[in-house]
Order: C-alpha cells, then sequence, then structure tokens
C-alpha cells in the first residue's frame, strides 16, 4: 500500500515529463525543415507554447527582464508559424477547424509539460533553462527560428 501511494505522489512528474525533446524529434524526422510540414507545424507549435510558459515565468523577474523581452514576440512568431503552416496545408475549412482543434489540444498538453519542466528546474536546479529544456530551448533558438525568417 506504501509503494502505491510513493508511486502516485510521484507519477504526475513521471507522466508530465518530456518524453521527446525537439532534438530527437528532429533526429527521427530529418525532413523536418523542407517536404515535412506536419513536423514543421508540430515542432513550432512546440516552440510557441516553451517560449510562451518561459515568458509567463520570467515576466516578474527582474533580472531576467532581457530573456523576457524577446520570449513573448518569439512565441508569437512560432505560434503564428504553425498556424500558418496547417492552415496551407488544408483544402478546406473543415481541415483547419480540424487542425486548429487538434493543435489547441498539443498546445493544452505540452504547457502542462513545459511548465511542470520549467518550474522542477527552478526548484531542484535554481535556474529555468536546464536539462531537455535547455535542449527544446536551443533547439528552437539555433535550428527553427533561422528557418522563419
Amino acid at each position: 500500500m506504501k509503494k502505491l501511494l510513493i508511486l502516485l505522489l510521484f507519477a504526475p512528474n513521471f507522466l508530465l515529463a518530456i518524453p521527446l525533446t525537439l532534438s530527437e524529434y528532429i533526429a527521427k524526422n530529418p525532413s523536418w525543415n523542407s517536404s515535412d510540414r506536419p513536423s514543421l507545424s508540430y515542432i513550432t507549435l512546440r516552440c510557441g507554447v516553451l517560449f510562451e510558459q518561459i515568458s509567463e515565468l520570467y515576466k516578474n523577474n527582474v533580472e531576467e527582464q532581457e530573456t523576457y523581452k524577446i520570449a513573448p514576440t518569439d512565441a508569437i512568431n512560432f505560434f503564428r508559424a504553425s498556424s500558418d503552416i496547417y492552415k496551407t496545408s488544408c483544402i478546406n475549412y473543415e481541415c483547419i477547424k480540424v487542425e486548429k482543434k487538434d493543435s489547441q489540444e498539443k498546445v493544452k498538453k505540452w504547457a502542462l509539460i513545459y511548465k511542470e519542466e520549467l518550474m522542477n528546474n527552478i526548484n531542484n536546479n535554481g535556474e529555468m533553462i536546464h536539462g531537455d529544456i535547455k535542449s527544446d530551448f536551443s533547439t528552437c533558438k539555433i535550428k527553427v527560428k533561422p528557418i522563419l525568417k
């Protein structure tokens, strides 16, 4: 019984951990930045969610105002790119509605995952950008952002 209680206490953290970093996802989907538009939409969506979560956590942190100033703009640009990709991939309004709903569900899922991971990083490492978050953050900045320009 005690083991079950311990498992239940730690299960949410385990369930919300980043299952696949963006770098790992990109390695498994090598055409993400050319012909694989669904992968590019997914990647830009995740980047948007990550930067949105970073923005929310940094906005009240006086020491990190420079990062905060950039993160909201980056989040908007990533979300816009993701939306534009799925909209141009659809041939009718019904498809756009389905894709939009799917995108909203992904945003909810990734917002929970990233927020939990960011808070864990702050609590365990004293910094937000660490581990898998650092990997995703770097991937978004170095690999994804340049192709959106």
